[in-house]
């Protein structure tokens, strides 16, 4: 028996901003992103007597939300770059896609060279990464390049939350300096150095 039971009067207050940045992930635009949340909840509302109890509130709607991302893309007849499911574990605090799923996707500019400076980043990336210290690496690669849960690398590395994100803090730190030089005039790869 499960003890998962729906509130309505508290969903803005306890899921909004958390939906927001979910959908802000896949849609990339905040009054798209607040409308999809205002129909997740709407529907949620509606489909309230058919909730089964089988996960949390949340995770309920994060699944609403999902379809009304899917749904906005199949009306206006765009795909999305990535648009992943991540309600097998999503936890409370944790990003659904890696650093490297969340780039823009530089072909839309109408610059051939774009994909090509992009492979070639992402090759200095990797290169650039494997000359951290262990530990920092496999912690940056697993949650910013593999896409990781923080439970995954906190029980795959042994190691706090807060442990990872010093981890992950100071390896953006360090492959900023290492790839600043190389990199500093292309605008589209600042996401790294923005940490």
């Amino acid at each position: 028996m499960n003890n998962n039971t729906l509130n309505p009067d508290n969903w803005n207050v306890d899921y909004r901003d958390y939906l927001i940045r979910f959908a802000l992930q896949r849609v990339s635009d905040y009054g798209t992103a607040e409308d999809l949340v205002q129909d997740t909840f709407l529907s949620g509302w509606n489909a309230r007597a058919r909730f089964r109890g089988d996960c949390n509130e949340r995770t309920w709607l994060t699944g609403i939300l999902r379809n009304k991302v899917i749904d906005h893309y199949r009306k206006t007849g765009r795909r999305p770059s990535v648009l992943t499911t991540d309600l097998d574990s999503a936890g409370p605090e944790q990003e659904t896609n890696s650093w490297i799923d969340r780039q823009p996707d530089l072909r839309s500019v109408n610059r051939p060279e774009a994909e090509t400076e992009r492979h070639e980043f992402l090759e200095e990336l990797e290169e650039a990464v494997s000359s951290l210290p262990d530990k920092m690496g496999r912690a940056f690669k697993m949650r910013e390049m593999q896409g990781y849960s923080t439970e995954e690398i906190v029980r795959e590395l042994g190691i706090s939350k807060a442990n990872l994100w010093v981890l992950i803090h100071r390896a953006k730190q360090a492959l900023s300096e290492i790839l600043t030089e190389e990199w500093s005039e292309i605008d589209e790869f600042g996401g790294l150095r923005a940490a």
